[in-house]
């Protein structure tokens, strides 16, 4: 006697919860690791960042920080993107101009991420969005994020360790912020780099809310 497809087939729903709580772990296991990797190298900050990070993730992820915000995408009108361009160039202006690595930019950095983390962490709104990309197109772009992203560890990590065993030290093998630094040290190229930076952070916010 066969069985019932519908018995042995996975509900949809079930499939997603799985992929969805696999993906959260792995988010989890980077943060840890990357805290790890920064406690490892005397950077106490960084590993106070990323370990605090985890550890918020997995709380939510357990069901203890519960955040009641619904993102309403459709409520986003003409002015409030003109608010948010407006935002976006004083922002970029004030960090390309203010001293870097000083605590003007430090205040601005944390204060943008104090006000965006509520908008990041609302939920989406019920039902499908008409403007939501497809999820193979979602899908491929977290393949090549995550490619970009692991390839950059990779590459502080072996810099990292490549230069502790070297005698010329960092200067042999610099790190990604190293090699960027001569852009960043620059007030135009940095206001670029911040705008793009900007920008690209309120875009993705856009994109995930819709899909």
């Amino acid at each position: 006697m066969s069985e019932d497809p519908r018995s042995t087939a996975e509900h949809p729903g079930r499939r997603e919860a799985r992929v969805a709580a696999v993906a959260r772990a792995c988010w989890i296991a980077v943060l840890v690791f990357t805290g790890i990797f920064h406690f490892i190298r005397g950077a106490p900050v960084d590993t106070s960042i990323f370990l605090a990070g985890a550890a918020v993730i997995t709380l939510d992820a357990l069901g203890w920080l519960q955040v009641p915000l619904i993102a309403r995408i459709d409520r986003l009108t003409r002015s409030r993107r003109l608010l948010a361009f407006v935002l976006i160039a004083v922002a970029s202006a004030v960090l390309a101009l203010s001293p870097l690595y000083g605590g003007a930019d430090t205040a601005i950095v944390v204060g943008i991420g104090l006000l965006v983390l509520p908008v990041a962490w609302a939920g989406p709104q019920a039902g499908a969005h008409p403007d939501a990309p497809p999820r193979a197109a979602v899908r491929r772009a977290a393949i090549a994020w995550s490619v970009l992203v692991v390839a950059g560890c990779a590459w502080e990590i072996a810099v990292y360790f490549l230069g502790r065993a070297s005698p010329v030290g960092s200067a042999e093998f610099p790190a990604l912020s190293d090699l960027l630094d001569p852009l960043i040290f620059w007030p135009p190229t940095r206001l670029v780099l911040v705008a793009v930076w900007l920008l690209g952070g309120y875009v993705l916010i856009r994109r995930g809310h819709r899909s």
